[in-house]
């Protein structure tokens, strides 16, 4: 099953270098050659005080606060390795809700 990594560029994400992050997910998915991970922008997931916000979907995985010493462990999260815990901060109703949007498509 494809796991797509959704990485929101909204102004607050981006301010604190969603861009930059997300870049750098697409090059080490290429290196790693993790074919099974597609690396695309989200426009928001509602939780900017807490970004930049990384969602693995379809498995519901919610990374918050991400800088790029965690990306690490986020890819060897995608190639199969355990959850990072620590970037799990998000209010559990959020995560429902937007897991629910992402359930019908809107994406």
């Amino acid at each position: 099953m494809k796991q797509i990594c959704l990485v929101c560029q909204n102004v607050d994400c981006k301010n604190r270098g969603s861009e930059q992050l997300m870049k750098e997910l697409e090059k080490q998915v290429a290196d790693r050659k993790l074919t099974n991970v597609e690396v695309r922008s989200y426009i928001c997931f509602g939780a900017c005080q807490d970004g930049p916000n990384i969602v693995l979907y379809p498995e519901k995985s919610w990374y918050a606060g991400v800088k790029m010493g965690d990306l690490n462990d986020i890819l060897s999260h995608l190639a199969g390795g355990p959850d990072v815990k620590r970037l799990d901060k998000i209010d559990s109703s959020l995560k429902e809700l937007i897991y629910q949007l992402l359930d019908t498509g809107v994406f």
